[in-house]
C-alpha cells in the first residue's frame, strides 16, 4: 500500500449521543478536510478519547483505559515500537472495520490486526500517527450521500387491520414468520 493510498488523521474525538438511541462514535478529521466516522464503538474508548481531549467526564469510576492514561511509563513502553495505525479494511458482510498496528523493532516489522477504536486509542495514547485507507473514506462518503427510503409503517389497534394509506395487511403475529 503506497502512501498515496492513505489519508492522515489530524484529529480524533469521541461523541456520545442520546437522541433516539444511545450512540457512541469516533470522528476522525482527515488531512483532506473530510471526516471518517466509526459508529457503535466501545463506550470506554469514547470516554477515554473525551478525557484525552480535556473534557470533564461526570463519572468517578475508572476503567482500564484510565489506568493506562495515568501511567506514563506504560505509555512509553506501548509506544516504543509502534510506528503507525492504518484503518485498512471493511468487511462488507458485517459492516465491521479493521485496523493494522505496525510495529518496528529494529527493522523487524510486525503487523497486528486490531479493532479500529482500540488501535486509535493506542495511537492517541502513544502520540503515533493514524491513517485511513483512501478507498474506505471514499466508500463511506458515497454511502453517506445515499438517500435511503424506508417504508412507513402504521400500527393499528387490531391485528391484521388493513391500512388504507399504505395498502398492505399487517401480520397478526410472529407465528406467520415461522
Amino acid at each position: 500500500m503506497s502512501s498515496g493510498d492513505l489519508i492522515r488523521v489530524l484529529e480524533v474525538y469521541g461523541e456520545i449521543g442520546y437522541e433516539n438511541l444511545f450512540i457512541t462514535r469516533i470522528v476522525c478529521r482527515l488531512e483532506d478536510g473530510r471526516e471518517f466516522i466509526l459508529e457503535r464503538v466501545p463506550f470506554d474508548i469514547v470516554l477515554a478519547l473525551k478525557r484525552m481531549n480535556g473534557e470533564v467526564i461526570d463519572d468517578d469510576r475508572e476503567r482500564i483505559v484510565d489506568v493506562l492514561l495515568s501511567m506514563p511509563e506504560v505509555r512509553h513502553i506501548l509506544g516504543r515500537n509502534l510506528e503507525k495505525i492504518v484503518i485498512d479494511h471493511l468487511d462488507h458482510n458485517t459492516g465491521v472495520y479493521s485496523a493494522t498496528a505496525i510495529f518496528n523493532d529494529n527493522g523487524l516489522i510486525v503487523k497486528r490486526k486490531m479493532v479500529p477504536s482500540h488501535a486509535i486509542f493506542l495511537a492517541v495514547l502513544t502520540n503515533r500517527p493514524i491513517y485511513v485507507k483512501r478507498e474506505l473514506v471514499d466508500e463511506q462518503e458515497e454511502l453517506m450521500n445515499i438517500d435511503f427510503e424506508f417504508p412507513e409503517y402504521r400500527y393499528t389497534e387490531e391485528e391484521g387491520e388493513y391500512d388504507e394509506e399504505i395498502g398492505e395487511d399487517y401480520p397478526s403475529g410472529l407465528d406467520e414468520y415461522e
